[in-house]
């Protein structure tokens, strides 16, 4: 009966068995102790569990239908952490305020690069902007607006969000015209491979998530499906904060030829391929400055020395070349969460290479691959590793 209703319910939602059965598990997992508690059974359980997937399921649904979002499958291969364009820009310009002369400033000002603001001490603020944003040069405000830094004890800016364009394409006004960019403007822009779901060939798409769809994080080399909204170019997709929440599934590992490790140099390039930690200075030396450097994502095989406890939990994966005679340093890879393997898996790192002041070269990791693990524990494992 219970397999019965799976099916039914799944067939309703246009969803795979699994996918609700997967959600029912998770809802099991959250309210099963107080549902067992008021004197349900272990059947009422399970069906009741059925039902709120089932709601659960439909809700999402809805929301996708609402922002145009289609769903995808595949897996992220790269998800970098955030680039704080705001935090980047606000500082910037704070600095050019601080070693500049009256004139100086005056002329980023004018350029309507800045909106300068200078405490009058009687509850105003005198503001000092290009003419075309407010109708005057300077003029008494009795507040400073959102988005506003501080110089000094006297002096306050905002860096200027669009001095260009007054109207939209569409003739509407622009509201970022003269206005203050926001400080916390978030972009994460990640590398997935997959396909929209319905289609059949696999590809490479940029996706892109701003300000809250940019704070979540998301596993790669895990073979999931992910809500987006599509672009007119077919290699790029949006991400949005309130759909775009990934369900792995292990089953759609069948629509790969094979293992990350023996795919990726197909998808980020054979000259990417580096063969150890200790060849990140040549790999640098190679590329950097070229076209797409900021773009250009490597990988490396390396293996896990030590996996340390974070105090928030989640862990860090210490990781060494695989010569043990190397000279190189260590990586760090942040997880989130605890990893079911042990010291002495590989893992296959994915990220940028730069190097420090100091002359040190470094790896930012933007993805990873566990393989040939060393189980901390007894399981089973699916997937790739069938």
């Amino acid at each position: 009966m219970n397999s019965d209703m799976l099916n039914n319910i799944a067939k309703t939602l246009n969803a795979a068995p699994e996918v609700v059965q997967a959600r029912a598990d998770e809802v099991l997992a959250e309210q099963g102790a107080a549902w067992k508690a008021a004197g349900r059974s272990e059947e009422d359980c399970y069906v009741l569990a059925l039902r709120v997937a089932a709601r659960n399921i439909t809700s999402e649904n809805s929301r996708m239908r609402r922002v145009g979002a289609d769903t995808y499958e595949g897996m992220f291969i790269s998800c970098p952490r955030p680039k704080e364009w705001g935090k980047i820009l606000y500082n910037k310009m704070k600095n050019q305020l601080l070693s500049a002369s009256p004139e100086a400033r005056a002329v980023l000002v004018n350029s309507g690069a800045c909106v300068l603001f200078e405490n009058n001490h009687d509850g105003t603020y005198t503001r000092m902007a290009r003419e075309d944003f407010y109708g005057a040069e300077e003029a008494d405000v009795s507040a400073l607006p959102k988005h506003t830094m501080a110089l000094d004890a006297n002096t306050h800016f905002f860096v200027v969000w669009d001095k260009t364009n007054k109207t939209f394409p569409s003739g509407d006004s622009n509201f970022k015209f003269g206005a203050p960019r926001p400080q916390d403007e978030r972009e994460r822009v990640s590398l997935f491979y997959g396909r929209k779901a319905g289609e059949s060939d696999l590809r490479i798409i940029t996706v892109s998530g701003n300000g809250k769809a940019a704070d979540r994080q998301y596993p790669t080399f895990t073979p999931l499906s992910i809500p987006m909204k599509s672009a007119r170019n077919p290699e790029r997709a949006y991400l949005n904060a309130d759909v775009s929440v990934a369900s792995a599934d292990a089953n759609l590992a069948n629509l790969f030829p094979g293992p990350p490790t023996e795919m990726i140099g197909e998808l980020i390039g054979a000259e990417n391929l580096v063969n150890s930690l200790g060849d990140l200075g040549t790999y640098y030396d190679t590329f950097n400055g070229k076209d797409g450097w900021w773009d250009r994502n490597l990988a490396v095989n390396t293996e896990v020395i030590h996996i340390d406890p974070r105090d928030n939990g989640g862990c860090i994966l210490v990781c060494g070349d695989l010569d043990i005679t190397s000279m190189a340093g260590t990586v760090d890879v942040y997880c989130d969460e605890d990893v079911s393997f042990a010291v002495g898996t590989k893992l296959m790192l994915v990220g940028q290479a730069w190097r420090s002041r100091e002359g040190e070269d470094r790896l930012s990791v933007n993805g990873w691959y566990a393989f040939d693990e060393i189980a901390s524990v007894a399981e089973s494992t699916e997937g790739w590793d069938e």
